[in-house]
């Protein structure tokens, strides 16, 4: 019994890696020996803090506007309407300071012309859309 037991294992084994010296290893269809081509983008893994832009009034800024919307977010900037005496408003020194801050971030995030490019999608949107008057 014993001498029949080692005999299956042993022509298994022979079996086994009989069946692996078969074996091509290298480039397939599922399979490559190149190193992997994967590079993750860390700008689609990373949530943008969008840099805000605070305001006294509303005027001018289309903020229903969802083209407008869309600008801006693109932009990496949003509006924040203060208006003065309300509860919660910054002072006018600590605005300006924010605002000063934040057009610096705006600058190095859309480039030193940002501003240009801003009025010409505003008028874009207001005409598009319909919100130009005049």
């Amino acid at each position: 019994m014993k001498a029949c037991l080692c005999c299956f294992c042993l022509i298994i084994s022979l079996h086994v890696s009989y069946a692996q010296d078969d074996l091509k290893f290298g480039d397939t269809g599922t399979t490559n020996k190149k190193a992997p081509t994967y590079k993750s983008r860390k700008k689609d893994f990373k949530k943008a803090r969008l840099i805000q832009w605070v305001k006294n009034d509303t005027k001018g800024l289309l903020l229903g506007n969802k083209c407008m919307e869309e600008v801006t977010r693109s932009m990496h900037f949003e509006y924040v309407v203060q208006p003065k005496g309300q509860p919660g408003n910054r002072s006018e020194f600590g605005r300006l300071i924010h605002n000063f801050f934040a057009k610096i971030g705006i600058t190095f995030s859309n480039g030193p012309f940002w501003k240009f490019k801003l009025k010409k999608k505003r008028k874009e949107c207001r005409t598009r859309t319909g919100d130009y008057v005049g």
